[in-house]
């Protein structure tokens, strides 16, 4: 009688070989196609550091990348989709974005092997996306016109009536709305940032523009600001700082799979390099911050931030629509 360790042993000598042929079966697919098709929101010089290492993995997977904006690539997929092609395999984009498309049918699922060693805020229990880099929006703060005592850790310090006039916050898009509305409940959420834009806000497009205002002395808080740019500023010798909120409201970047790929099994062999160390580790050094545990961020302080578990995801994109119109309403209306 066979052993339990044995029986064990001679099952994984028995898929062993099944495994291996699908993988060599999907990459030999990949290497017909020779092709994916990738819109995404990622800087172009982001994409070529990825695009070259996979590049030395892949010689043979042309990576046609598309850059637009989160809203401007949304409403090309939705005109596509309605013209009955969508041309894209894979798309990159925030969850707000991805999400709002999953629940009209547009993504297809895959779960890649690499998700298991993914932070858990990365992974969708559906499988229709996954996330490949997070970002974490803090308090950002000209250290030369407020100390660090005197910025709020709390959403409702944000309503004191002596900060009125002194915060900016980014008008592109409902983030601010969307992640309160969720922490909250709907109608709490719009409750509080009703108060929050009494406090007249300065809308900036775009959280690099915020924080290089911020930088250059324009206003003293910058609320909800991405760390990433905020660090960086910060490295480069800016005045600027940031702080942690209670929760931390964070954006994560995914990719999801086109529901019928025109390029199958290389959009799978590119999700699947994206998440592996390798692919995780050239994007950290392009200022991204990876999702994979265990592979490091450029900066201490956001690893200890991104490991505090004091993180709460901007998922819930029901009613986006309702809540972009809503928040244009509040934070434009000067």
């Amino acid at each position: 009688m066979k052993s339990p360790l044995s029986s064990l042993l001679s099952a994984i000598l028995i898929l062993w070989p099944a495994i291996a042929i699908g993988q060599n079966s999907n990459l030999e697919q990949a290497r017909k196609e020779g092709e994916v098709v990738l819109y995404s929101t990622i800087t172009v010089g982001a994409f070529n550091e990825l695009n070259k290492a996979i590049k030395e993995k892949y010689p043979f997977l042309n990576v046609r990348h598309i850059r637009l904006g989160p809203a401007q690539q949304l409403a090309k997929i939705m005109q596509e989709q309605r013209a009955g092609h969508f041309l894209a395999d894979v798309a990159y984009n925030n969850l707000l974005h991805l999400i709002y498309l999953k629940e009209h049918g547009i993504l297809g699922k895959y779960e890649s092997q690499e998700n298991r060693f993914l932070m858990k805020e990365a992974i969708d229990a559906d499988g229709f996306w996954v996330g490949g880099d997070i970002d974490v929006l803090v308090t950002g703060f000209n250290t030369r016109m407020i100390s660090r005592g005197d910025v709020p850790t709390t959403y409702d310090g944000f309503l004191d009536g002596k900060l009125k006039g002194q915060m900016a916050i980014n008008s592109n898009n409902p983030y601010a709305l969307v992640g309160m509305a969720s922490l909250r409940g709907e109608e709490q959420g719009i409750a509080y940032m009703r108060k929050l834009a009494q406090q007249n806000l300065r809308p900036v497009q775009g959280f690099a523009h915020m924080a290089n205002l911020l930088a250059a002395g324009e206003y003293p808080i910058a609320l909800m600001s991405q760390v990433t740019k905020i660090e960086e500023m910060k490295e480069k010798g800016a005045p600027v700082d940031w702080a942690s909120n209670t929760p931390n409201f964070s954006t994560v970047g995914a990719y999801a799979l086109n529901r019928t790929p025109p390029h199958p099994a290389g959009a799978r062999l590119f999700i699947d390099f994206v998440l592996s160390e390798q692919g995780q580790r050239v994007l950290g050094r392009t200022g991204k911050l990876p999702m994979r545990r265990g592979v490091p961020t450029q900066s201490k302080s956001i690893d200890n931030l991104l490991e505090s578990g004091n993180l709460h995801p901007i998922k819930d994109a029901k009613g986006f629509e309702m809540y972009a119109q809503i928040y244009r309403d509040l934070i434009e209306r000067r």
